[in-house]
């Protein structure tokens, strides 16, 4: 089964760390990656290790990257093309349009954009996605909130994320709490985490906060001004997020919103213990003192309670870890992934 993949970039974010560990788990050649920008992270640098083929339609002109992807489409062949992320796919979409003989697949990742707060794209994303044979959701909210935004009865299929197992796990536990966020925008709500650490100044070590964007400026200047320029470490964006968390005490995931996030997946498959935000599908993953602890974000004080509680508490940290991994292995591991994946396409390819 040959599949092209189309993605904005391999910069480092959510659907890009999902489509590489799939595409390392599937383990073929027959996968094909079309992107619109030149990327130097490692997720890109492995994959072409690994031999995998790229297309690159850098080119500033729409209208040339879009019939470079027609062309390649038509000349390869694909049995299913299969778009993520904005404005991927339209590409797709439109290319569909010329492309009969290809199955157009799109996963909806996130769920929320900046476009719904326009109107007009309500028509255009209703044309868009009228386009696909086949539409993924990452999670059921992810599927709810975009059935909400298009108020169309479409078919959407939900498939969750999963991940690569994190094996090697350090038993030197060098940082009391970790966590990965995108800091392009205030969405993974690094700043709340930052005001309730300050609560607790003097009941935590360190804390490291993995992750880069437009909004990491701020942070610092928020961090120094709490105080915590001695206690908190902003790492940036790093290849070696396995030993990060293993080296690690807790876990948080202090968001305002979440599609099904994958750092949080990760940090099951660490078993570390995990407090995150009651928001979204998160409370599907995690049981509340069973397999992690949920705050309220908007609750002050909650949430630098339970980081207080956890690191005192050796035991409860053990055993939320333990349930943690368990929920991870039978639920989301890459390998379940992968098959769920298999099963669409083969589904998709025969309506």
């Amino acid at each position: 089964m040959k599949v092209l993949h189309i993605i904005n970039s391999f910069d480092i974010g959510g659907a890009e760390k999902l489509l590489y560990n799939y595409i390392l788990e599937a383990n073929s050649k027959c996968n094909s990656i079309a992107i619109f920008k030149s990327s130097n992270s490692f997720l890109y640098k492995e994959l072409t290790k690994r031999e995998i083929r790229f297309i690159y339609m850098c080119d500033k002109n729409p209208i040339s990257k879009f019939i470079r992807l027609v062309k390649d489409i038509r000349n390869e062949k694909y049995d299913v093309v299969h778009a993520h992320l904005f404005p991927s796919n339209y590409y797709a979409a439109i290319a569909s349009l010329f492309c009969k003989k290809s199955k157009f697949i799109f996963t909806e990742h996130s769920v929320t954009n900046r476009r719904r707060k326009y109107k007009i794209f309500k028509f255009i994303e209703r044309i868009i996605y009228r386009q696909f044979d086949g539409i993924i959701a990452c999670s059921e909210e992810v599927k709810s909130s975009l059935l909400r935004w298009l108020e169309e009865n479409i078919n959407v299929y939900t498939i969750n994320n999963g991940v690569k197992e994190i094996k090697k796990i350090d038993t030197n536990k060098e940082y009391d709490l970790i966590t990965i966020a995108s800091l392009r925008s205030n969405v993974k709500g690094v700043d709340i985490l930052l005001k309730e650490l300050s609560y607790i100044k003097d009941d935590f070590n360190n804390a490291i906060i993995i992750g880069d964007g437009v909004e990491k400026d701020n942070l610092l200047i928020l961090r120094d001004a709490l105080g915590l320029d001695n206690k908190v470490s902003f790492l940036g964006i790093r290849d070696d997020i396995g030993s990060m968390l293993s080296k690690s005490k807790i876990f948080v995931m202090s968001s305002r919103n979440e599609g099904f996030p994958l750092a949080l997946l990760e940090a099951m498959s660490a078993k570390i213990p995990i407090i995150a935000s009651n928001v979204s599908d998160i409370p599907k993953i995690i049981r509340s003192n069973k397999n992690g602890v949920l705050v309220d974000i908007n609750k002050k004080g909650e949430l630098s309670r339970a980081i207080k509680c956890l690191l005192k508490n050796g035991d409860m940290s053990i055993r939320l870890g333990e349930y943690a991994y368990k929920t991870y292995k039978n639920n989301y591991n890459i390998e379940i992934y992968c098959k769920n994946i298999k099963k669409f396409y083969e589904y998709i390819i025969k309506k």
